[in-house]
């Protein structure tokens, strides 16, 4: 009898963890592994692991000045808007954006996996709308977001490169 209820113990603490797990509609998480709206990640800036970890401070930032951001959003959005840059800025020169914001290459893959199209087919922010918009980030924050990414560069790097940044990605 007490393996018994050992065993209901340990299946009823298991399966409520399991099920503490499981991503709900409009969460901001993914709900499948084959879906593609936003990335899967903790709540919390501080909960971010892995490559993302770096990032933690630049989405914390993000999401405390532009009202209705959730993280998801900002790791999407700051990934979307440093991969355009990645792809109008020289190589060299995108490199030092790259060190003044720690996490870089992170948010942009994580922007990649969430649709970010080809460095090819980046021309301007407006062609970050489809990606963007499908993550419910309006015009409005996606526009927010530009400054204060040059804000974080211009911490993290020189006036001069947030300025190329900005150049870079209008």
């Amino acid at each position: 009898m007490r393996t018994n209820t050992r065993l209901f113990t340990v299946l009823a603490l298991g399966g409520g963890l399991i099920g503490s797990g499981c991503a709900k509609k409009g969460s901001g998480t993914m709900e499948s592994a084959g879906e593609a709206a936003a990335p899967a990640v903790a709540s919390a800036p501080s909960a971010l692991s892995g490559a993302l970890g770096a990032a933690s401070g630049l989405i914390g930032s993000l999401t405390s000045s532009i009202p209705g951001l959730s993280q998801a959003q900002a790791i999407l959005g700051a990934g979307s808007v440093l991969g355009l840059a990645k792809a109008k800025m020289p190589a060299d020169q995108f490199s030092q954006v790259a060190s003044a914001v720690p996490g870089t290459q992170a948010l942009v893959d994580e922007a990649m996996k969430a649709g970010l199209p080809a460095a090819t087919q980046l021309t301007g922010l407006s062609s970050l709308t489809p990606v963007l918009s499908k993550a419910g980030i309006s015009p409005e924050m996606a526009n927010q977001l530009v400054p204060a990414l040059a804000q974080a560069i211009g911490k993290g790097g020189s006036q001069s490169l947030a300025d190329a940044f900005l150049a870079a990605v209008r």
